[in-house]
């Protein structure tokens, strides 16, 4: 049996790369095709793949997302080479490659329904963090009560943010592409230098807190890239936000937010939680 080759990917990987992402799954379209391009000029990014006698049989991509952090995604095999190691090898690739990049942390998300890949990642050494749902609602007409804030905010909107957060995963936002990092101050004062940041008040204490974050692909949602603050903080900020969204020009406002008291939340005022679309994210110590 002929041993799989790894290697970067290159732009004529994509017609064959493309064509057995088509059969992924069985019962949904994978998302690669609509990423592929954006992905190979990401100069972050790193696509790797196996080939065989100059066939693309799978594919992995790692990106670096800081000195330290990394994100693992798109691992694919093409269905008449699997059960062959293709996987693991890109998979080992990937993190061989996070190591020598310097990175200290990587981290991934899977679909809670994907049952076979859960097993997979943790025997690669990954541990779960906790579940995430997509949550959408429409935009609002009305007025808010959240307020835009400034870089002169940093200070006491960072100060506001660990005194929100319970542990550490809940400092991580979601960045680009969905992938997920840790906040620094130093993240929150360049989202506040695009005017991405916005506060819900009770008097002068800031009690809710939220942080816009880009899609790869814009669909006219505002995207949550974090949101914290007191209960009753936070249920004011999604109401807001969705008057946000609308004066911001959105259709809607949608995200990733933690599974728990907040899906409750979500649903009591009226935010659309996709029970399929439910992700389990996990991280791994290099």
């Amino acid at each position: 049996m002929t041993k799989a080759h790894i290697r970067p990917a290159q732009p004529g990987d994509k017609a064959q790369i493309l064509a057995f992402c088509q059969h992924t799954w069985d019962d949904e379209a994978d998302y690669i095709p609509t990423v592929w391009d954006l992905w190979l000029a990401d100069p972050a990014g790193h696509i790797l793949v196996a080939d065989i006698n100059g066939q693309p049989v799978g594919m992995t991509r790692l990106v670096q997302l800081s000195d330290t952090e990394g994100w693992w995604e798109g691992l694919r095999v093409d269905r008449a080479f699997r059960r062959r190691g293709i996987g693991s090898r890109l998979t080992q690739t990937a993190l061989d490659l996070g190591h020598s990049l310097g990175l200290t942390t990587l981290r991934t998300c899977i679909n809670v329904t994907n049952t076979s890949m859960h097993p997979f990642v943790q025997h690669q050494g990954f541990s779960p963090l906790g579940d995430y749902a997509i949550y959408h609602a429409a935009s609002e007409n009305a007025p808010t009560a959240l307020r835009l804030l400034e870089k002169d905010d940093c200070d006491r909107a960072w100060a506001a943010i660990n005194r929100f957060v319970e542990q550490e995963r809940d400092l991580l936002f979601v960045v680009r592409g969905a992938k997920w990092q840790a906040l620094t101050s130093a993240h929150l004062a360049q989202r506040l230098g695009q005017s991405w940041v916005w506060g819900c008040f009770e008097g002068d204490t800031l009690v809710g807190l939220f942080i816009r974050s880009p899609m790869e692909n814009p669909d006219g949602t505002l995207w949550t890239g974090w949101l914290g603050g007191t209960a009753a903080g936070v249920q004011a900020a999604l109401h807001g936000l969705c008057r946000v969204a609308h004066s911001a020009g959105f259709r809607a406002i949608g995200g990733f937010l933690p599974q728990g008291t907040l899906a409750t939340v979500l649903k009591t005022i009226g935010h659309e939680c996709s029970d399929t679309s439910v992700y389990r994210l996990y991280e791994k110590r290099l």
